[in-house]
Formats: structure tokens, sequence, C-alpha cells
């Protein structure tokens, strides 16, 4: 199969659609745009001003896994949507129903976070996201419906963000058979 047909067929399988470039600007990042969002934070007065988020696919594709894992999202904020950019893994102990952060990937956060400033990349760190995996795939068979969720520990760790960075999005990725579906 040729590289063009490849692409189609991927395209097809996933539902991909291609954006035109006045779409495709809602990835352009502009910093004044995002002081500006930042010191109104119309999140303050209304708890529900976040409606959607949308994920780039360079984005999705970095966050899909099979096993429980966890990263930072970066991206930025227009209106009532978090529109993620990138993300990044961290280096994490996983297993299939909790991740377990230590030390390493806290340096290993700041580590990127430079180096991402050195090349000149101007996306915030606007939350994160975890990967549910097996045990994700497990619950839909056995509790249809379900979907993802953020368990007790998450919406902890989610509160403790936003005590130092608001607005703050977390993001639970399921691995399910056949793709990825975010709740």
């Amino acid at each position: 199969m040729d590289d063009d047909r490849a692409q189609l067929q991927f395209e097809i399988e996933n539902g991909i659609e291609i954006l035109d470039a006045a779409t495709d600007a809602i990835y352009e990042y502009n910093r004044e745009e995002q002081c500006k969002i930042n010191e109104a934070q119309p999140w303050k007065t209304d708890p529900n001003h976040f409606a959607k988020a949308k994920i780039s696919a360079v984005a999705l594709i970095k966050m899909a896994g099979s096993i429980e894992v966890m990263g930072l999202m970066q991206g930025k904020i227009r209106g009532d949507t978090f529109i993620i950019m990138d993300a990044f893994p961290l280096p994490v102990e996983g297993t299939e129903t909790r991740v377990n952060a230590a030390a390493e990937a806290y340096e290993y956060m700041g580590d990127y976070l430079e180096t991402v400033q050195k090349i000149n990349k101007p996306e915030n760190v606007v939350g994160w996201w975890q990967v549910s995996g097996i045990a994700y795939a497990e619950a839909r068979h056995s509790h249809p419906g379900y979907g993802c969720w953020l368990s007790g520990i998450d919406v902890n760790t989610q509160f403790q963000n936003q005590q130092f960075q608001d607005p703050w999005l977390a993001l639970v990725v399921g691995a399910a058979a056949g793709g990825l579906i975010a709740d």
C-alpha cells in the first residue's frame, strides 16, 4: 500500500477531519491574548465557564497507552474552551489501576519546561492527563455506560493543582478496543 492510500485509510478509519487553514488557526499561540484572559479570569465568577476541550492529534497520540500513565498538557484558553496543543508523559510508575509519581517525575517536569522555553515554545501548561488503560476497558465491559472518571485521589490531585494554577484541566483518557475515549 502506498503512503497516500495508507494515510487516507487511517483518516477514514479514525474519523480524522483535516482542518482548513482558518480552522487550524485555533492552534496558534498569542501571548498577549492569553495574558488578557488570565487577568480577566472569567472562570472565577462562573464555575461552569469551561464547556469544551479541543485536543490536537499530536497531543492525543502522546496520551495513548494501554497502561496507567500520566503527563501534562500544554495549550491555551479561548472563550469557554481549553485548546490542548501538545502533551508530554511523565516518568511515573504505572500499573493497571494507579500511577505513582516520584521525585523523578517532578524533576523531569522542571527540566522539560526549561527546555521548551529555550526553544521558544510558548504554550502554557494548562492541565494534566492520565490514561486509565486496562482498568477502563475492564470497567467499561462490566459496568457499561460508566465511562472514564477521576478517582478520589485524582480529585485531590486536581484540587491541589488548582490551588497553585487556575484554571487547570484534568483529563482521563480511556484506552478501549479500536481507539481512545476522553471524559
